[in-house]
């Protein structure tokens, strides 16, 4: 086993394209855990992500012959990205990480690189870009809910609305937010 370590990736892929089932564990022995952890910190769901680099690996066993060797982490995590995308296109996960970052903007959610921390920023920016743009009430609503933590019914007590009201409005500016952010994460996460 402890040759294995020497063995490099393209390597191992040559062997796989042959179909050799050793070299295919030790790839995925090798690669699985560092792509499992990029799909769940971009879906944040650990059975959604397993199953995203579940069939990333069946993928590569399938189409074994026509990758190319000659940078097969880069292809992997590619794959990993590309997989998310497509899941990402689904309204529901859309949805989920856009509002998990609404709703955790409080509590700073923790970044690990420069690249997160800017990622990080640019989301920031583009969400208060897209919170001062909206009108008046919605906007003072979104900000008690998500900036100030109040409950539905506190914002409607302290604007006299209903609480119907300040729902809606929190309900539409999350549209509009999700709407404008949804480029951004594209373009961090899959170019």
């Amino acid at each position: 086993m402890k040759d294995a370590l020497n063995i490099s990736s393209e390597v191992l892929m040559e062997r796989v394209k042959r179909a050799d089932h050793k070299a295919f564990s030790m790839l995925y022995d090798r690669f699985w855990e560092q792509m499992y952890v990029k799909a769940f910190s971009i879906l944040g769901d650990r059975n959604i992500a397993k199953d995203v680099v579940q069939e990333i690996w069946i993928s590569v066993w399938e189409r074994r012959t026509k990758i190319d060797n000659t940078n097969i982490e880069g292809y992997l995590f590619r794959a990993v990205r590309f997989k998310i995308y497509n899941q990402f296109r689904t309204l529901k996960y859309r949805d989920k990480l856009i509002e998990e970052f609404v709703q955790n903007y409080k509590s700073q959610i923790p970044v690990n690189t420069t690249d997160e921390h800017i990622q990080f920023k640019d989301t920031e920016t583009i969400i208060f870009s897209t919170v001062n743009g909206l009108p008046k009430k919605c906007k003072q609503v979104f900000q008690l809910s998500r900036f100030e933590g109040l409950k539905n019914n506190e914002i409607a007590d302290k604007l006299n609305i209903s609480q119907r009201t300040v729902e809606t409005h929190i309900s539409n500016a999350l549209k509009v937010i999700k709407k404008h952010t949804i480029l951004l994460f594209l373009l961090f996460n899959f170019l």
